[in-house]
């Protein structure tokens, strides 16, 4: 709006017809542009209040106010339209003037003057006009919209003020009670959508779907509240389509935080106010606002150096989104200039209205009750077409509750059942679909966005579940021929995706009931173990999506609903396969027996086949080549998988052209895409990663806590040796360690080994469980270490590996 305007005499105003909740009787001037409401004097003293004291904050998520008009003198008010009808003390009902001046000037000499709210007898209005002779004049916040969707959502559970009569605060409590105010502290007063019904007899002569208040009382539930508000927003008919959908809900959510911490900082009560949300309901409308919008946007940003400010009130979000909006801050400008150049189209508005019973109120804290209703819930829905894939990030210390509605979903190739809740924390991740689903989201991410695909084969994991049938059909002949599995190896550069490619193939390969061995070849993730170790596990049963590592559950996790793994388990003790290579190829070779041994002793295991995931790797390093081809010699791979880099994939190629595995098979190597989804996993985030897989196993996952076992021993009970530091010149092996308080805040690793057993015996063998050092005293000689069982360490060698190193005290 440009300018305050001046504010009309009453003959030059017109019926407001777009009211969709409230009393009846607004009305606006006959540009459209001022909206005019008649109100009591409490009202009116509230928006003067806000404006007097100060509170620019508050002033910002109501209506501007433009001053109050008086539509007519008290006198003039017709005795008729003033009272509706008096009940006498004897019960009959007086209708005419006469009887109703001469009933209520009887009851009125016998009203003590002292009389409380509580003895008044209560007309209800019905949403008929108030009867006052005053006004409040706002801006209109419908007006500049081709066809404005308006929603008025009522807040509080409790809906009367301390000096409503008494039949009023029954009569409204009841109201709270029987719809969705007693559960979720508010209620869809009224709504207007424009072709908000296939249904075109249902339209008004404007092609609006009207939602009167008996909507919100009647028909609204707590069970169907959600696709309620998705009927204001969703509209296929209308043009507004899921992209244009999600701007507008992330636009309202946006300014709902803002709403919901103006109200937390102020000292008020409210009641029966509201939240009045609108947003242009025609489809090509909205698109072709956000495209201006952003136009205005990026010009503005590009000539801010010389370009005055403006205000802009009508688009406030933060960043661009996927849908292409760009979302700004609350600036505020104050030249008009070059206003009507730079004018922001109308997108949406959200306010909070009606002030009829509201009050500033010192030293009583936050209004508890409207907030209720105004608190930005973190629950909401997604919806998946086939194909389409839902990304999300979760930081460490959140958490974030996942519910497949409708449809099939998977994470990492495992299933996703209909209506279990997945609880997330400290995650990077994608649910996919392939036959379309929708999500329940509780929770918030730092990060999320929906990635469409127009068919399943324009979607990178396409390639996944084409690799799993090859791999199946090698099974299938497999286990016809009595023979070994398929033993995969999946590489790539670092944050290529590549362990997902492994998990995704792992679970795969257990839905259809196969009993395939998983490797980790890479120390920096473990699996089913601590960072900086080696392990190997038979997946015979679904891995667990909410694991921490994203693999599965040990017995030191706790009880689980899905059975927990057993793996085995090396330690190494360093970040990278490269920081000493001889132990890794050693603890390599070690591994690759112990699966073979499996693979001998168990039929279904054998023909299943082995999975490894396996180390990122540089394209111009020379080492990890090597590595890489270390593992594939001693677990005689048949099938290297490279994600996301051509030029490591023509370098094996070229490596494995004409070698055969032990078994004398051909060793085929395969590219895939990395996928567009996949992120960089910053240094701090891999840190309280690993943070977590370690208080996970002394502490159980996030479902309980458990109490890890606490003792004190002796310095002379413990033998504890240290890796030495790695040569390339010359092999070195461990040396022995006096405990120190240079330990304190590491873990051990318990390996099967004796402490008479010499140091080359000790460091090749598997590990047996960890220990975490929580203190040690030089004075006394005595270190305090937890355990995630109890029992004596006995004879067992503790080593002191280099990495992870410590970044937590366990104990707070």
């Amino acid at each position: 709006m440009g300018g305050k305007k001046r504010i009309p005499t009453p003959d030059q105003l017109r019926d407001y017809n777009y009211a969709v909740a409230g009393h009846a009787g607004t009305l606006c001037d006959a540009d459209g542009e001022l909206f005019i409401k008649p109100c009591t004097q409490t009202e009116i003293d509230f928006y003067q209040a806000v404006e007097t004291q100060g509170y620019r904050d508050f002033a910002d998520i109501m209506p501007l106010f433009m001053g109050e008009l008086r539509l007519s003198n008290p006198e003039e008010v017709p005795l008729d339209d003033g009272l509706m009808g008096v009940i006498a003390g004897n019960g009959d009902l007086k209708t005419t003037k006469e009887q109703i001046a001469a009933t209520i000037a009887e009851h009125v000499a016998k009203v003590a003057p002292d009389a409380t709210s509580d003895q008044t007898t209560w007309v209800p209005t019905q949403g008929k006009k108030i009867k006052t002779d005053k006004s409040v004049v706002l801006e209109n916040a419908s007006f500049g919209y081709k066809k404005a969707n308006i929603l008025d959502v009522k807040l509080g559970v409790r809906l009367w003020a301390d000096d409503a009569p008494a039949e009023k605060k029954k009569r409204f409590d009841t109201i709270s009670s029987q719809t969705t105010h007693g559960k979720l502290g508010f209620r869809i007063s009224g709504m207007r959508v424009y072709q908000g019904s296939e249904d075109e007899s249902t339209w008004d002569d404007e092609g609006y779907t009207i939602y009167d208040k008996d909507f919100g009382r009647l028909t609204v539930n707590d069970d169907n509240v959600v696709d309620s508000f998705r009927k204001f927003v969703f509209n296929k008919a209308a043009g507004v389509d899921q992209e244009l959908g999600r701007a507008v809900c992330s636009a309202f959510v946006r300014d709902l935080q803002r709403i919901e911490q103006v109200l937390a900082s102020h000292e008020t009560r409210m009641y029966s106010s509201s939240l009045l949300f609108i947003f242009e309901g025609d489809g090509d409308a909205l698109a072709s606002a956000i495209e201006k919008n952003n136009e205005i946007m990026e010009r503005d940003s590009a000539e801010s150096y010389t370009c005055p400010p403006v205000e802009r009130t009508n688009m406030r979000l933060d960043n661009r989104m996927d849908s292409g909006i760009v979302l700004e801050d609350e600036d505020d400008f104050e030249d008009d200039e070059d206003e009507d150049d730079l004018q922001l189209p109308q997108i949406y508005t959200l306010k909070l209205i009606d002030f009829a019973h509201a009050n500033f109120t010192p030293g009583h804290g936050p209004d508890e009750n409207t907030l209720t209703g105004a608190a930005v819930s973190s629950t909401r829905t997604i919806s998946l077409r086939p194909a389409w894939e839902w990304r999300f990030q979760v930081p460490p210390g959140s958490s974030l509750t996942l519910k497949v509605l409708s449809g099939t979903a998977e994470k990492d190739g495992v299933e996703l059942p209909l209506r279990n809740a997945y609880t997330f924390s400290g995650i990077k991740s994608k649910i996919l679909t392939w036959h379309g689903c929708e999500l329940e989201i509780d929770g918030r991410c730092d990060n999320d966005s929906i990635a469409e695909y127009s068919n399943p084969a324009a979607n990178p994991a396409t390639s996944h579940v084409n690799l799993h049938a090859r791999l199946n059909d090698m099974r299938v002949d497999a286990f016809r021929q009595r023979r070994e599995g398929p033993r995969v190896l999946v590489v790539g550069p670092p944050s290529s995706g590549k362990t997902t490619v492994a998990k995704t193939l792992t679970s795969y390969a257990t839905r259809q009931g196969y009993q395939v061995i998983t490797v980790n070849a890479n120390p920096k993730e473990g699996m089913l173990s601590l960072p900086g170790t080696l392990s190997a596990s038979v997946f015979a049963t679904v891995m667990d999506p909410e694991a921490v590592d994203g693999w599965g559950s040990t017995p030191t996790s706790g009880p689980s609903t899905i059975p927990v793994k057993l793996p085995m388990v090396f330690n190494y003790g360093r970040e990278s396969a490269e920081d000493d290579e001889d132990l890794y190829r050693e603890l390599i070779a070690r591994l690759a027996g112990a699966v073979s041994s499996r693979l001998s002793e168990d039929d279904e295991v054998k023909g299943s086949g082995v999975i490894v995931d396996g180390i990122g790797i540089s394209e111009d390093g020379q080492i990890g080549l090597e590595l890489v081809a270390h593992i594939v010699d001693e677990f005689s791979v048949n099938i290297v998988v490279v994600v996301g880099s051509p030029k490591i994939h023509t370098q094996l190629s070229s490596r494995f052209a004409t070698e055969k595995t032990s078994l004398g098979e051909a060793i085929q190597v395969v590219s895939i895409d990395k996928s567009d989804g996949v992120v960089e996993r910053d240094e701090s985030f891999l840190e309280q990663s690993r943070e977590a897989v370690i208080k996970e196993y002394f502490f159980g996952d996030a479902k309980r806590t458990l109490s890890p076992q606490i003792q004190q021993v002796d310095f002379d009970s413990l033998v504890i040796y240290k890796l030495a530091d790695y040569s390339p010149d010359e092999k070195h092996s461990l040396v022995t360690e006096e405990p120190s308080s240079l330990m304190q805040h590491w873990t051990f690793a318990v390996m099967n080994a004796s402490v008479r057993d010499s140091p080359d015996v000790v460091r090749a063998a598997n590990v047996m469980g960890f220990v975490y050092v929580a203190d040690v005293d030089e004075d006394r000689r005595k270190i305090k270490i937890l355990a995630p069982v109890s029992g004596r360490l006995g004879d067992r060698p503790l080593v002191w590996g280099k990495w992870p190193e410590p970044y937590i005290n366990l104990l707070g």
